[in-house]
């Protein structure tokens, strides 16, 4: 492929590039000729960046990074350090909640204070139309004649590195020269772009991430009204989808969370002012859906104690932002359940109750609820002891 951009112009600064969405993408732009700088206000992460250790698992990072310090990545929490760069990535999003909105604006007027003149300016975690145009209407947008693009991220957490070749980008810009420039940026990565305006991009954002918490909540109201009429759904859906095209795609019933799928629906709600629809009740649906799960526990375990495995959003995951196991973990609780909790992939840190080694906790409890089946828990010998599965 023929390269667009001219050597000087292959300097990146990525804002927020200590996070899940900002480190791959950092080592990945790196690794690919471009001189990339890490801006994040976190200096632990920092210095920890910068020694080639990560603080997340994600799929093949570790010899990533390993690969793009050696190439030249720099990480810092200066934030003048934009000013060299020719492109600026934002990969900090907001939501509709008021601390994200002030802290996203303010991160804003930090960029644009600090942004050389004619630099690049792409946008790449969950934005809404209020944002754009808090960035437009800024009169240091005008007058350093910046170009604006919104460029939304969609790669599955621990695919980061196969799905960023994968997976065609969408570039949503308002003006020629801003989809130019930024389809030659990412030409230059050898990704394959689709171009639109911002306003569409950020709807598909949006609704990307809406319909799949769409799909995952309808599977779980199924379950619920199953569960209702004293009817085992996944018997049901076993049956139901053996040998039959038709009913491939449903997925299994299960947490609907994580640090973007709640988030997004709610953005996108409110966005678009959407009431009185589907979407207004999925919250609700996957509440329910936990709820049953506490039932399941107060009939099947004798003694209202028990271990549960499994803290993360998803399996063999290390992030509990928006984990359905730790609501679950909590509506436990406050059933008045004593519940010692064990997830060898999360750092004690991150979670607010005392964290606990299986080994510690073995005799404690005769009840066990696999919350998040991790691979690792295959390990561990759950016999004569009363076991749940949360998830199927």
């Amino acid at each position: 492929m023929n390269k667009n951009l001219e050597i000087e112009e292959k300097s990146v600064s990525i804002v927020g590039g200590g996070g899940h969405i900002g480190l791959p993408l950092s080592c990945f732009i790196q690794n690919q000729g471009f001189n990339v700088s890490i801006i994040d206000n976190n200096k632990k992460i920092i210095n920890l960046i910068n020694e080639g250790k990560t603080t997340f698992y994600e799929n093949e990072l570790d010899e990533n990074l390993t690969k793009a310090l050696q190439n030249g990545l720099k990480a810092t929490n200066k934030i003048e350090t934009i000013t060299n760069t020719k492109f600026v990535i934002i990969t900090i999003g907001t939501s509709s909640n008021k601390k994200s909105i002030l802290f996203f604006k303010q991160l804003i007027d930090d960029v644009l204070r600090n942004i050389n003149k004619k630099a690049v300016l792409i946008l790449r975690s969950t934005v809404t139309s209020e944002d754009i145009s808090y960035i437009l209407k800024n009169p240091l947008f005008l007058t350093k004649e910046l170009y604006l693009a919104y460029c939304p991220e969609r790669i599955a957490e621990g695919e980061a590195f196969k799905e960023l070749y994968e997976l065609p980008q969408i570039i949503g810009a308002d003006e020629q020269s801003s989809e130019k420039i930024v389809e030659m940026f990412f030409k230059d990565l050898n990704i394959k772009t689709i171009t639109t305006t911002i306003e569409n991009a950020l709807f598909i954002k949006l609704f990307s991430n809406a319909y799949r918490h769409a799909n995952f909540s309808l599977s779980n109201e199924f379950h619920n009204i199953a569960q209702k009429n004293n009817l085992d759904f996944e018997q049901i859906r076993q049956i139901a989808t053996e040998d039959y095209p038709r009913l491939s795609n449903l997925p299994f019933s299960g947490y609907v969370g994580g640090p973007c799928l709640p988030k997004d629906l709610e953005t996108f709600i409110k966005s678009y002012n959407v009431t009185n629809s589907l979407l207004n009740s999925l919250p609700t649906v996957n509440e329910v859906y936990l709820d049953n799960i506490v039932e399941k526990c107060l009939s099947l375990f004798q003694e209202k104690n028990l271990i549960q495995l499994g803290l993360g959003f998803k399996i063999n995951s290390d992030d509990i932002r928006g984990s359905g196991a730790i609501i679950l973990n909590n509506k436990l609780r406050k059933k008045g359940f004593e519940v010692f909790s064990v997830d060898p992939l999360i750092n004690k840190s991150d979670f607010e109750h005392e964290l606990y080694e299986f080994n510690e906790v073995i005799d404690r409890s005769e009840n066990i609820i696999v919350a998040v089946d991790h691979q690792i828990f295959n390990n561990y010998d759950l016999k004569n002891k009363t076991v749940l599965y949360a998830e199927i």
